[in-house]
């Protein structure tokens, strides 16, 4: 008999597809990992996975414990998944009001769906820290808000475990131990250039490692919203900027870090609607219902392989599934 005795042991291993439509205009190649094909429906299922292992190996997970995380997106699902396979609780923050049309509503009811609690959190008692923002830093200091009110929920007791996946090096590590070993094999290794959309980082960066150690030089494209700007959040360090407004301990965020190796080579940013259009166009000519991070992720790939030449081979990822967006349908927002 062969069979699974659970759905973590489903966890990685998706598709690979050569793009044949979208790409009739450009003489490289593109492939795209199909991360929706993972259980909860994300690429983030991998760095949920591995941050709970490794949290249980190294003692600060323990049973009856409770998982709490800040989330605009997929890590939420994806760590409501893992817990209720694992069988702990989990917690949950979302931001109640965030950057243009940005409703979370589907992400949310899938997280209670698998049994988390998830609490929309305000930012109004911090007028302070976000008066003379630009957008895009208030989007910063949002998160950073959710940051404070994990490391608060974790003090409060000690059975709670906070994987801050913002700074969480097991991030990274399950990307270039999973994702990025996955890429190599199907691809034999042929590959020209990496593009990632940004959000922690740890999809970039660990991928990056992997195809750096196998491969060697791969051009690697940092992809993000243009009113979310992570690489310049990390540039100008704003993170820390505002945890240490909030009295927050001072860890380097993975973006940091990247950057401090040398990751990416370019930074491509890309609008909603570009993104919107792209994942449509993905949906309606290739048969990929992907999200709206997907679809910023081929939009990028097609930019950059017009500059990396003939006969190119460029990879990325469809990070989640379309249905995630559909409370914002028809003006799904890119978020990180």
């Amino acid at each position: 008999m062969k069979f699974y005795k659970n759905m973590l042991e489903l966890v990685g291993n998706t598709p690979i597809i050569k793009l044949q439509k979208i790409t009739k205009k450009v003489d490289a190649n593109i492939y795209v990992k199909c991360e929706y094909f993972n259980p909860s429906g994300s690429i983030k299922d991998r760095i949920a996975l591995k941050m709970v292992e490794e949290a249980e190996k190294e003692g600060e997970l323990k049973k009856g414990g409770v998982i709490v995380e800040v989330t605009s997106g997929n890590t939420g699902p994806a760590l409501a998944f893992v817990g209720a396979v694992k069988g702990y609780k989990v917690h949950i923050f979302i931001p109640s009001q965030w950057t243009g049309t940005y409703n979370p509503e589907d992400r949310v009811k899938t997280m209670k769906i698998y049994g988390a609690k998830v609490t929309p959190f305000l930012t109004e008692k911090y007028e302070e820290i976000f008066q003379g923002l630009s957008e895009n830093e208030a989007a910063a200091a949002t998160i950073a808000v959710g940051l404070k009110e994990c490391y608060e929920f974790e003090k409060r007791n000690n059975l709670v475990w906070w994987p801050n996946q913002l700074c969480n090096r097991n991030n990274v590590l399950a990307h270039k131990e999973s994702t990025g070993k996955e890429i190599i094999e199907q691809l034999n290794g042929e590959i020209d250039a990496w593009v990632a959309s940004v959000g922690t980082g740890g999809t970039l960066l660990g991928v990056a490692e992997a195809l750096k150690e196998e491969i060697g030089n791969v051009k690697t494209v940092a992809v993000e919203p243009e009113d979310a700007r992570v690489t310049e959040w990390a540039e100008k360090k704003l993170m820390s900027k505002f945890m240490k407004q909030l009295n927050l301990p001072q860890r380097k965020s993975i973006m940091e870090i990247a950057l401090e190796k040398g990751v990416p080579d370019k930074v491509i940013r890309v609008s909603h609607e570009e993104a919107r259009k792209m994942a449509n166009k993905l949906c309606k000519e290739e048969g990929l219902f992907c999200g709206i991070s997907s679809g910023a992720n081929v939009y990028a790939a097609l930019k950059a392989a017009k500059e990396i030449g003939e006969g190119a081979n460029i990879v990325t990822v469809l990070v989640d599934s379309r249905d995630r967006y559909f409370p914002e349908y028809p003006n799904e927002q890119y978020t990180i």
